[in-house]
């Protein structure tokens, strides 16, 4: 791990209680992509939360990291009400498709691009929509938005049906393809904001398994 200072950038996705005063976290960091770590003592320390921007310095040892030190790069992001829950979905569906030490630096800035967009006056569907689609490109199960499953350009005034491992295949009830083509080339409507949502979340539902997202509950 290189930075300056052996400090490298990171962001934490997760924590929950270990032993009297430490801490077990998942961070995501630019070179490893998610890894666990223990944080001795963690719970004493208040920059240890979700969407405070970190420096840490990691000792490898065994399954998990020893977070060695951890400081604050920067101010907490002002995430409230809507737009906090929109943020622990994100770093809930990081921690669901991304496996432990496999590096992702191409979704790094993503990551950030996308927690400050829901810190701003962006529309937070969109910017979940468009996290979505890159993570799912990330991991190899991206959304071709331009073809259908034979390579034949989507249509105007055909529908289709998504199809895991295949693609999207012609069938009546299904998305319209015009729709489609706007998803994909980033023109947002609100047909295409709807159908955005209940595509990716078929999109994302074979690789999240049974066990339901506890961030969605939020919403309700």
């Amino acid at each position: 791990m290189t930075a300056t200072n052996d400090l490298a950038p990171a962001w934490l996705l997760h924590r929950r209680p270990f032993r009297n005063t430490s801490l077990i976290v998942d961070l995501f960091v630019p070179e490893r992509g998610r890894l666990g770590a223990v944080a001795r003592g963690g719970r004493r320390n208040p920059a240890l939360a979700p969407f405070v921007p970190l420096w840490v310095s990691l000792k490898a040892g065994g399954e998990l990291f020893t977070l060695r030190h951890s400081e604050p790069r920067g101010a907490a992001l002002p995430l409230a009400g809507r737009a906090l829950f929109c943020g622990f979905y994100v770093n809930e569906l990081v921690m669901r498709l991304l496996h432990r030490d496999d590096a992702h630096p191409d979704l790094w800035p993503i990551y950030e691009r996308t927690l400050g967009q829901l810190a701003g006056d962006a529309p937070l569907d969109v910017s979940l929509r468009r996290f979505e689609l890159m993570l799912l490109e990330e991991v190899g199960y991206g959304l071709t938005l331009d073809q259908d499953a034979e390579g034949r350009p989507l249509e105007a005034g055909l529908t289709y049906r998504w199809v895991p491992e295949q693609g999207f295949l012609v069938a009546a009830g299904g998305y319209p393809g015009e729709w489609l083509v706007a998803l994909g080339e980033d023109r947002w409507n609100g047909d295409v904001r709807r159908m955005a949502k209940a595509l990716l979340r078929e999109a994302l539902a074979p690789h999240l398994g049974d066990r339901p997202l506890r961030s969605r509950e939020l919403f309700r």
